[in-house]
Order: C-alpha cells, then sequence, then structure tokens
C-alpha cells in the first residue's frame, strides 16, 4: 500500500480546505439571477440537508481493514575459528571481571551489536545457519565446521525467527552432527527452522510462523552437500534442489496454509556475483509453484534482486544471494553482505496480502589484523577510515570505502539499495565523496 509523505499530505490539506471554504455575505449567481446572500441558519440548514442527500446517494465506502508486519533477511552465518575464539576471549574476560554472575562459555553479542537493533524491530527476521549447531560435537572451522551451542542460543535470542539449516555444511559432522542439531533446534520454540528433518513426515509438516494476524509458510533447500550424504537407511531427510517433486509439494502445502511463502534457496556458484542459469531457471519453478519470497544464500558474495510473474500472475520478489552476514573471509567482496527489508500488509476483508517497500541495506564485516575485533556494520554505520584499516587490504589491496559503494551499486538495482544520505549517489562523482585511501 502506497505511503503518502507527510509534507505531500499537509499540502494536500491545505489545498481541500482552501478550495472547499466559501466567504460569507457575499452575493453568489442562481441561473443567471443574483441573490442576497442567505443567512447563517438557512446556510447551516442548507449544507445539513445537502450533507444528508450526499450520504443516502453516495454512502462512504468501508475502509479496508489492513494489517502490517516487516520482515528483514541476511546471509550466511559463517562461523569461522576466529569468530568463535574471540566469542571465548570475551566470555573469559567477562567472567573475570563479573565473578559472580554466571556468563556462558562464548558471547557472541559484541560482534552483532550493530546489527541487533534491526533484528529486535522486525516481525519476522530471517537467517541462513551456514555453520551445524551441535552441541556434542566440539567447535571446529573450515572445512567440516561446528559452532558452539552458544552461537544457536545468541542467533533465537537475538530475535531471528526463521532459521535455515539447509546448506553445503550440515552434513560436516556426518549423520550423527545433524541429528544432534535437528535435537538442539526442536528444543526451542522461539523460531521455524526447515532444511532438514527427522524423517518423511516431519519434512511434511508446514512451517508456518504468524505475527500481527499474517501466516508466512517456510521451506528451505540447499543445491550441495560438498559431495557428503546421509546412509543409505538413515530417517533423516534434507531439503535438496535436486528433489524437485518433493519441493513443489513443500511449497504448495505452505501455500495453502499460510498467507505467503518464504523460500530459503542454498544455490548458485561461490564467489559469482551474477546468478547463473540454474537459479534464474529454478526460480521461475519456485514462483511457479507458490513462492513468494526467495532468499538466496550460498555464493559468499551480493547477486541481484529482480521481481519475478508467477504463472498465476503474482509478483514475487528474489534476491539471488544476501552475500555472507558474518566470516572472517578475506577477500573483499567477501567481506560485504546485506539486510534485505520489506514490509508484508493483509487486507483483512479480502485476504489478499503483498509485499512492498523492498530494499538492501549493504553490511560490511570488519576486522583487524589477524582478524581480531570482528565485528558487523551498516554501511550507514561504517566510515572511510575503518574501510582503510580493514585487514581485507592484506588480500584485496584495492578495499576501501569507494570500493563498497561501487561493488554494490554495481549489483544491486538503485530502486532497492540504500547507502548513507551524505553520499551524492546521482553525481558522477559518487565514487569520489570520500577521500581515497
Amino acid at each position: 500500500m502506497a505511503r503518502i509523505k507527510p509534507c505531500i499530505l499537509i499540502l494536500l490539506v491545505v489545498l481541500l480546505l482552501t478550495s472547499c471554504q466559501t466567504s460569507k455575505g457575499t452575493s453568489k449567481q442562481k441561473n443567471g439571477i443574483e441573490t442576497e446572500p442567505a443567512s447563517e441558519q438557512a446556510q447551516t440548514q442548507a449544507q445539513s440537508q445537502s450533507a444528508k442527500h450526499q450520504s443516502k446517494s453516495n454512502p462512504k465506502e468501508k475502509e479496508p481493514n489492513i494489517v502490517s508486519a516487516s520482515m528483514i533477511a541476511v546471509g550466511d552465518n559463517l562461523i569461522h575459528a576466529p569468530i568463535y575464539t574471540q566469542a571465548e576471549n570475551r566470555a573469559k574476560a567477562a567472567k573475570l571481571e563479573n565473578k559472580n554472575e554466571e556468563i556462558p562459555k562464548y558471547l557472541f553479542d559484541s560482534a552483532y551489536s550493530e546489527l541487533l537493533p534491526f533484528v529486535e524491530l522486525a516481525d519476522f527476521a530471517f537467517i541462513n545457519q551456514e555453520t551445524l549447531v551441535a552441541p556434542s560435537f566440539p567447535p571446529s572451522t573450515y572445512p567440516r565446521f561446528c559452532s558452539p551451542k552458544e552461537m544457536g542460543d545468541f542467533v533465537l535470542n537475538s530475535g531471528f525467527n526463521m532459521i535455515s539449516i539447509a546448506n553445503n555444511h550440515m552434513l560436516d559432522k556426518d549423520e550423527g552432527g545433524l541429528r544432534d542439531s535437528l535435537n538442539y533446534w526442536k528444543k526451542q520454540d522461539k523460531a521455524i527452522v526447515s532444511g532438514a528433518f527427522f524423517d518423511k513426515e516431519d519434512m511434511n509438516t508446514v512451517r508456518i510462523i504468524e505475527r500481527n494476524g499474517i501466516k508466512l509458510g517456510f521451506v528451505a533447500f540447499t543445491s550441495s552437500l560438498n559431495g557428503l550424504s546421509l546412509p543409505e537407511k538413515s530417517n533423516l531427510q534434507i531439503g535438496h534442489a535436486n528433489n524437485e517433486a518433493q519441493l513443489e509439494k513443500m511449497i504448495k502445502d505452505a501455500k495453502n496454509q499460510s498467507d505467503l511463502v518464504v523460500v530459503s534457496a542454498h544455490w548458485g556458484e561461490e564467489y559469482k556475483t551474477k546468478p547463473n542459469k540454474t537459479q534464474t531457471e529454478l526460480a521461475q519453478k519456485l514462483a511457479d509453484w507458490g513462492a513468494d519470497i526467495i532468499i538466496g544464500t550460498h555464493p559468499h558474495v551480493l547477486q541481484t534482486i529482480e521481481e519475478l510473474r508467477a504463472t498465476d500472475g503474482r509478483r514475487v520478489l528474489v534476491a539471488y544471494s544476501l552475500g555472507n552476514l558474518i566470516s572472517s573471509q578475506n577477500e573483499g567482496q567477501r567481506v560485504i553482505g546485506g539486510l534485505l527489508s520489506l514490509l508484508i500488509e493483509k487486507n483483512l476483508d479480502t485476504g489478499e496480502t503483498q509485499f512492498s517497500n523492498v530494499s538492501l541495506l549493504p553490511l560490511v564485516t570488519n576486522y583487524g589484523n589477524g582478524f581480531a575485533n570482528i565485528g558487523i556494520y551498516p554501511i550507514t554505520k561504517y566510515t572511510p577510515d575503518l574501510a582503510s584499516r580493514h585487514g581485507v587490504k592484506r588480500f584485496t589491496n584495492n578495499f576501501n570505502y569507494n570500493y563498497i559503494l561501487k561493488q554494490a551499486q554495481d549489483i544491486i538495482p538503485a530502486k532497492y539499495l540504500i547507502l548513507p544520505e551524505t553520499l551524492f549517489t546521482n553525481s558522477p562523482l559518487r565514487y569520489q565523496v570520500w577521500i581515497m585511501r
């Protein structure tokens, strides 16, 4: 639903009031005959009768009953060793400082502190938990990841309530690790989790989350398992791109029980900023099956956003890749991710539900030399000075603030992109507003 800017609204009100006023005490023309002004009482009676007549002939239409909810989505929560080691060290320091307080073994808060307000304000908040949370297994890093239980606790307590665990690392600890992870997520009730399932019955159980009278169905799948697989006799199930019949069933079932369907697609080629043909063709299939919002992950870099038309005429939003939310990867493009945001509105009288106000705010994972002080910054809070001291410059020597802006503007269509208001984004010099460093 379109929103009228306050300044325009005020102007419209002034114009309407001005055009509706008639000066008292002036003569009027009726059928070419000049008449004397009626008394105030007569004017009031005439206006009252006129209003009654109009109300009978043109009854005021009922205002639609609209409810709304906000949604955000971020990309890969990719927990390398420097991230969980930093969290462990900060927990140790906190225990020394607060000896009488119960402190978790890992404290991840500070790395995400600039992001948390966006999550807390959102009604729906999506994240791809790229690394396995399996409490029975010790933490490990690339190439076979496992994250501490406190990582999962932090994700839930932060306000993320739509969590995908479908990705190429979900079997990094084999069947036992995935089962342990499922048991962990099953014990919480703050979020819906999709992508891996205990059995076929669990896989066919629709994941739905409701906020403000709006129901979202949620389906997650991956196109890769890094060459790993479940044992043939395992009951565990994985949402996989190769099983299109199952994906279609899950999406259609979700469509029948919800207002909009969100699909998490772990797909594409790593480090490629353009979606490939497999992604675009599958995106259209997902849309035709009933998906309304498709959130892409896996490439570890940003990819474009577009809207498709489903066969039934619906608009379908596709963000092909939101890049990394956080990581300690060492290439310039890989420290730039995105926070997707949109508004969802539902007409309670008709049941019609739609999205609007789609935007992407670039995010930067910042760290110093040796991956020290890893943290996420929205571009609106990031500075050229921070960029000039980023540890990634050791690997991408032309990395600076302008590099970030150019990457975002080359990949994301301008109508979706949010950049700091201080930038002259419509000027040919838009990349030169900051001193090159």
